[in-house]
């Protein structure tokens, strides 16, 4: 479970999945914060759900006003923090989080490539990744087929990160005009993934990879690939759980517009996880795109046709009609 524990940020990507829930959070005026006291009741309540890890994201999380003391009351309850950041925090920040033991804080940095970016930011992500070393995991957002990761290796090589990177396709947010991978750019993409697999792993580095791929981005030959050069591919759409600062839930920040729960009302994210599986069961035959619908794979459960969201886009438009309660 995911914890959008403030709307405030340094970027403002064009692919951002969180845009929906940032808004015009970038200004003071408009910025949420959740609290110790939320914090600590959705402490418990991970605890009910068996779960003792406290994932923070925003929305920038290094920016929390509080941040130092959630850190250290969640270590205390014997909690591991992860955040997922894109490393352009201030410079007691990144001190702060390099001071604890490492294998009680790990962080996922987004360091897809932002031409906006100021020479302060840069300095920022500098420090921050010199500071932190090896309990960063870097991570990309693909936007096109044509993306650039050898920047990756050199960052991964010079800061002595940890030798994994997370990779993630930019996804339609359901009633929002975000930047995101178009399905018919998907086998291009699977090609690159493909050729980006081989040339970390002469670096000896891993690529994983997040949710909403599919089967038919790849061949055989590259499964082989990918089978050694990679952690290994599963094509995932489930449920992930995200909390705001208002404690409102939502399924996934794709489909955050659409699928809203209050934590308030359930026990564990399992009760929470069901009631998700339920209104989105109608979507999951039909896939990301017309061939899926075909598709011996999706039919058999080996692949679960892509994100959601561009199914559920499809019936939505054009009122985006909410189906959350």
């Amino acid at each position: 479970m995911n914890l959008l524990i403030t709307n405030t940020c340094t970027r403002n990507c064009a692919f951002c999945f969180a845009r929906s829930k940032i808004g015009q959070a970038t200004q003071a005026s408009h910025a949420q914060h959740m609290s110790l006291t939320q914090l600590e009741g959705i402490m418990d309540f991970l605890e009910r759900s068996g779960d003792k890890k406290l994932r923070l994201l925003g929305g920038e999380p290094t920016l929390h006003p509080q941040l130092e003391r959630i850190v250290k009351r969640a270590l205390a309850r014997g909690f591991h923090v992860h955040l997922f950041s894109n490393c352009m925090m201030p410079k007691k920040v990144a001190d702060f989080l390099a001071s604890l033991p490492q294998e009680q804080v790990s962080l996922l940095a987004n360091l897809s490539v932002n031409q906006h970016d100021t020479p302060q930011q840069k300095k920022r992500v500098a420090y921050a990744l010199a500071a932190l070393g090896p309990r960063v995991q870097p991570g990309i957002t693909v936007t096109s087929p044509e993306f650039d990761y050898t920047y990756l290796i050199e960052l991964i090589n010079h800061y002595h990160l940890r030798r994994r990177i997370r990779i993630g396709i930019a996804q339609p947010i359901v009633g929002h005009d975000n930047a995101y991978l178009l399905p018919s750019q998907y086998r291009a993409t699977g090609r690159a993934l493909a050729a980006m697999a081989l040339a970390c792993e002469a670096e000896d580095i891993l690529i994983g990879f997040d949710c909403g791929l599919t089967l038919c981005m790849f061949s055989e030959e590259e499964f082989a690939l990918l089978a050694q050069c990679s952690e290994g591919f599963k094509t995932v759409c489930q449920p992930v759980v995200d909390v705001g600062p208002d404690l409102q839930t939502w399924h996934c920040f794709p489909l955050s517009t659409i699928l809203n729960l209050s934590l308030n009302n359930y026990r564990d994210r399992n009760e929470i996880v069901w009631n998700f599986q339920r209104k989105t069961a109608p979507y999951k035959s039909f896939g990301c795109m017309p061939a899926c619908m075909h598709c011996k794979y999706l039919r058999r459960g080996q692949c679960t046709g892509g994100c959601l969201a561009h199914a559920m886009q499809s019936f939505m438009q054009p009122q985006n009609k909410k189906i959350g309660g």
